[in-house]
């Protein structure tokens, strides 16, 4: 199975999350790429919506462009058919150029090998941004996608923009589930299971998962929807959002954000404090750190002040839960 990263903000500015199934039926399976008319259109969009999107609350989104990345550069691969109100931000391909830059200048070029192809969606002020594999067994390369009404203030880096947010965020999927981190195949997992596949003993999401969740995750799995938010409550003081307690794989992206963005380690004793002080034993995460924070092009960054963003204070669990699976069928 497929899993997307998703983060929404609902019409009352609470965020969420989800994965879905992605369906690709219109690549072509020699090519693993997809087919297109003369003018880079492709000429299959029954999959635009494909079954199961209401099913998770996909259909807020309208994909509009998906390009292929080189180095720091993106060409076009197809624009997908999008409804008349969206046509203007479809053909709006000087911005999709500029948050394509953006994401450029946040994240540093040797750490950006494993995007393969980058997608502007709208996101109907509910989507901020999501990431997949482009293919389910290979988790080397991915799509990296971020909604276009949500991209705003892209001449400068600043984190009270949630947008610069979402970048770091999703790239913290990219950096803890890929080919390194995540074993594709299932069998004899000695870890546990995730849609991707079964996390290595040393990855960033085992090491994090043993800090704060070996103990609970029985309980975690047996959860109703409605049940996360008193999940958090009990367990607040193990996460460092409540979105964070929504699974395992959006706990250790939240960590990492809160590690690239803050000023310095967390001084308290918390297992939330202790999974963000495990990263600064890493020496490969601490360089990355450093290489996001010392750019010159992200000088108007100012570490941690988009948790001064009022919306922040309503970033919570929403109806969507982003769960976890039990088996590769499942």
């Amino acid at each position: 199975m497929k899993n997307k990263f998703w983060i929404f903000i609902t019409l009352a500015l609470v965020v969420s999350a989800c994965q879905r199934e992605d369906y690709f039926d219109d690549l072509d399976p020699a090519t693993d790429s997809f087919q297109e008319d003369d003018a880079g259109n492709d000429t299959d969009d029954s999959n635009d919506h494909p079954p199961g999107d209401h099913d998770h609350g996909s259909d807020n989104d309208a994909p509009l462009t998906t390009y292929r990345i080189t180095g720091d550069d993106i060409d076009k691969i197809k624009d997908h058919n999008v409804a008349p109100q969206y046509q203007s931000f479809q053909q709006d391909y000087a911005k999709h150029i500029e948050m394509w830059e953006f994401v450029t200048r946040l994240l540093p070029f040797e750490i950006r090998g494993r995007l393969a192809e980058f997608e502007v969606f709208h996101g109907e002020g509910e989507l901020l941004g999501y990431v997949a594999p482009i293919n389910d067994n290979d988790l080397s390369r991915w799509k990296f996608a971020l909604a276009i009404d949500a991209a705003n203030n892209l001449d400068e880096i600043n984190f009270k923009d949630f947008f610069t947010y979402v970048v770091i965020h999703e790239y913290g999927h990219v950096l803890t589930l890929n080919e390194e981190e995540v074993n594709t195949n299932f069998n004899n997992c000695n870890t546990f299971e995730i849609g991707e596949g079964c996390p290595r003993t040393n990855s960033y999401i085992n090491q994090n998962f043993l800090i704060g969740w070996d103990d609970i995750y029985d309980e975690f799995q047996l959860l109703q929807e409605e049940e996360l938010f008193d999940f958090y409550d009990k367990y607040q003081d193990r996460f460092s959002s409540d979105y964070a307690a929504t699974n395992p794989g959006e706990d250790v992206a939240e960590v990492f954000a809160f590690f690239i963005t803050s000023e310095t380690p967390p001084n308290g004793n918390s297992i939330a404090d202790q999974k963000i002080k495990s990263m600064y034993n890493q020496p490969d995460l601490v360089e990355l750190r450093n290489k996001i924070r010392q750019s010159p092009t992200v000088r108007a960054l100012r570490a941690g002040s988009w948790l001064e963003n009022p919306l922040r204070n309503r970033f919570k669990i929403g109806k969507h839960q982003h769960t976890t699976v039990n088996s590769p069928a499942e």
